[in-house]
């Protein structure tokens, strides 16, 4: 299976882009056509030597009328530089604006400027926030700049932020990019990144896991695919369920993939639960594939059996297994949702067993721990 469709893999909530562009419409509605004059005054304030204080309600503004103009975004850079300059200078609590101004460039669709503002020095602790590479992350996995995911993923764990390499969200980024570069060096890299991340105890979510499964299945590594997809809590997902029978599949483990097919045709499930029981075409071209092989008359003549059924049953997918592995996530999962660690021994990452932040070293000096997990919420005004 080879990935063809592209998309972002959050959805504008979990990315808080719904309330950006909300606020966005507020501020262009209040300012009307006195926003031209506001920039302008603005812009005065960088045409001397020493240039003035950037207040925080001034960046807000401008990060909220700012459009798709080469003057309006290097005014807004201008201002966020100096901004986080003068955060050095003066070390007291301020308005976390990595987020805002990521979600800014995302609706303006500058992945370029993004990578840019991500490796510029003068802004060194401007976006140390997990949320703010989870945008940028998403922003270019939209672009199909899978490679750039990767280099973004691995700058972030160069920084640590709060005491882990390995944010929930992100990772699943990074092996989504690595599922559709679909190379032996994104396999590879997926594998080693899933291993790490277990050693010290973090959790590799779901859609991850689902990711570097379909990945191995790609590489003719069914093994380690049935090795990933152990891992979720959830074998009954469609995606989950739908590379095992892949896998198993190519292991010529046809008995295997009948049970699973006979509980879907004999399961009994309400019409809107049935899309968790369906079966995927290139999970069918799979067994298809392993019959031929095979050469077992009797196997084949049950399987178009089954095939009957579950077109009879509405059973089979109209979406690709592509489409459905790069289904967005539009709302943040609550705890229940959440997928549980079927192995692994000490909680979540180690550092956030205690609910604490590890103490992180920035550009405003040292943020002391805070009682909970940062999340996307946490960081709009």
């Amino acid at each position: 299976l080879l990935a063809q469709n592209s998309r972002h893999l959050y959805g504008a909530a979990v990315l808080g882009l719904d309330k950006y562009l909300e606020q966005r419409e507020k501020m262009q509605h209040q300012f009307a056509d006195a926003k031209d004059k506001f920039f302008q005054r603005i812009s005065q304030y960088f045409n001397t030597d020493n240039p003035a204080m950037v207040f925080t309600e001034d960046l807000k503004h401008v990060a909220y009328l700012c459009e798709d103009k080469d003057s309006d975004i290097e005014l807004v850079v201008k201002m966020m530089k100096r901004f986080n300059q003068q955060n050095k200078e003066l070390r007291f609590g301020t308005f976390v604006f990595g987020p805002v101004a990521l979600r800014l460039f995302y609706h303006l669709k500058k992945p370029d400027v993004v990578l840019q503002l991500l490796k510029d020095q003068e802004l060194d602790g401007f976006f140390d926030q997990f949320s703010s590479y989870q945008i940028a992350m998403d922003l270019l996995f939209k672009e199909q700049r899978y490679q750039d995911v990767l280099d973004i993923f691995n700058s972030m764990q160069q920084k640590q932020l709060y005491g882990t390499k390995y944010p929930r969200e992100c990772v699943v980024l990074a092996l989504g990019a690595c599922y559709k570069l679909n190379t032996r060096e994104s396999y590879d890299y997926a594998l080693k990144l899933i291993q790490d991340a277990r050693t010290v105890g973090a959790l590799v979510l779901r859609k991850g896991l689902a990711f570097a499964a379909m990945l191995a299945v790609n590489h003719n590594e069914p093994k380690v695919a049935m090795e990933l997809l152990a891992l979720s809590a959830q074998l009954n997902y469609i995606t989950i369920r739908n590379i095992r029978m892949m896998a198993l599949s190519d292991l010529d483990r046809v008995d295997d993939v009948f049970l699973t097919l006979r509980s879907i045709i004999h399961q009994d499930v309400p019409v809107q639960s049935r899309v968790e029981q369906q079966v995927c075409q290139e999970t069918v071209d799979k067994v298809d594939e392993c019959l031929a092989r095979l050469g077992d008359k009797e196997k084949t003549h049950i399987f178009e059996q089954m095939k009957r059924a579950l077109r009879e049953n509405n059973h089979i997918s109209k979406q690709s297994l592509d489409e459905l592995l790069c289904q967005p996530l539009l709302t943040r999962p609550t705890p229940r949702d959440r997928d549980v660690d079927r192995t692994a021994g000490s909680g979540v990452g180690g550092t956030y067993t205690s609910g604490y932040r590890m103490p992180l070293k920035g550009s405003s000096g040292v943020r002391y721990p805070v009682r909970h997990r940062q999340g996307l919420g946490d960081i709009d005004d």
